[in-house]
């Protein structure tokens, strides 16, 4: 019972955050995976960091899927010989992504002379956190927090000179808390969760990731999909929902996961049909992809050179260099290259040519095509 109140807990403050009776304060972003938990595994991880704490909390599902994992930090927040505790556990998802945040019941985060952190300060931090990209790792805590003017200032003082390069960074007025918390999520912990991840993806783990309407869990899985996952149907189905979805650069992820002993001609007939489909930065990965393939299929074959005709001449070059690279020497593919001879676009006509002067054994009727293409162009 206390896991499943755990999760209701949890679930409950996806995408949103709120603070009970003013002392339980907790924050959590979008979860990826969303399931039942059923138990927390501690992990003793060597983090190499300062700290005391060396447990990681790993909270798992009834499958026995990791849904996200946690550790307690504990350390004094001082400035000028003023302190007091730092007490929060800070969760992530399994792909490292920061989560959110938990302070012990009755405890809180302050400001510069113990003032406490507001509903909208929690709810800032919590936004500063999810940031990897923050400018505070592009500064050390002593250029934040200079040494010389910590006399002038109570805990979580900062030089109004140097403040101005982080503003949009950090809770006014607390500095140090919010630098300390950003390098402590963005640190040892977060790559010990994406190393364990990584040992552990599965199918099914990277199925649940690539269902997750956060862009970067998609990403982090297409990275890390490559030779470590069987390529299942399913797997494989939303590879290609992927592929001809609107984002490009995860068109071209889910594209870059497949290696050429995955290019079945089951898989080379589906990229065919989404290539009927997408624009034009796909179609141009997809037929660069196809070159990896160890062979061409048949279908797939014929249907590209059915598609040369209104394609523009980019794509007519790479398809036709695809099947120069297959050494493809197909009667419907020669007729079909053949007519592009005529085309009023004196890029693609030239294409064409280049393909026909090369293959074997060509009929009549295209040898008499190319010969008229060379009086009239050469």
């Amino acid at each position: 019972m206390k896991k499943k109140v755990l999760f209701i807990l949890i679930s409950g403050l996806i995408f949103t955050s709120y603070q009970l009776k003013d002392e339980n304060i907790v924050r959590f972003n979008e979860f990826s995976i969303s399931k039942e938990i059923h138990a927390e595994v501690p992990i003793i991880i060597d983090f190499k960091d300062t700290l005391s704490n060396d447990t990681l909390v790993e909270y798992l599902s009834e499958e026995q899927i990791p849904v996200m994992y946690s550790r307690k930090f504990l350390t004094g927040v001082c400035i000028d010989g003023k302190c007091r505790m730092l007490n929060i556990e800070l969760f992530w998802n399994i792909t490292g992504r920061y989560l959110g945040f938990k302070l012990p019941e009755g405890e809180f985060l302050s400001k510069t002379e113990h003032v406490k952190f507001n509903s909208n300060e929690y709810d800032m931090l919590n936004h500063l956190l999810a940031n990897p990209l923050s400018e505070l790792a592009n500064y050390s805590l002593k250029e934040l927090v200079p040494e010389e003017d910590t006399t002038k200032y109570k805990v979580d003082a900062v030089s109004s000179a140097t403040i101005a390069a982080v503003l949009d960074y950090i809770v006014p007025g607390a500095v140090y808390t919010t630098y300390t918390l950003w390098h402590y999520v963005y640190g040892p912990t977060k790559q010990e969760i994406e190393k364990i991840t990584s040992e552990r993806l599965s199918t099914e783990i990277a199925l649940e990731l690539l269902n997750s309407q956060n862009k970067d869990d998609q990403i982090w899985t297409l990275n890390h999909i490559s030779g470590k996952v069987e390529i299942s149907v399913s797997l494989q189905d939303k590879l290609m929902e992927i592929i001809s979805g609107n984002d490009i650069y995860l068109a071209e992820q889910s594209l870059h996961t497949l290696k050429p002993e995955n290019l079945t001609s089951e898989i080379q007939i589906e990229l065919i049909n989404t290539f009927i489909k997408v624009g034009f930065l796909q179609k141009r990965l997809i037929i660069q992809k196809l070159e990896d393939s160890p062979n061409l299929d048949n279908y797939v074959i014929k249907k590209f050179s059915s598609e040369l005709n209104g394609l523009n001449g980019v794509l007519v070059k790479t398809i036709l260099e695809m099947f120069t690279i297959h050494n493809v020497e197909d009667e419907m593919v020669t007729e079909n290259v053949s007519e592009l001879l005529k085309d009023d676009n004196r890029y693609i006509a030239k294409q064409a040519f280049k393909y026909l002067e090369n293959i074997d054994n060509p009929d009549k009727k295209t040898v008499r095509d190319i010969e008229k293409y060379k009086k009239n162009n050469l």
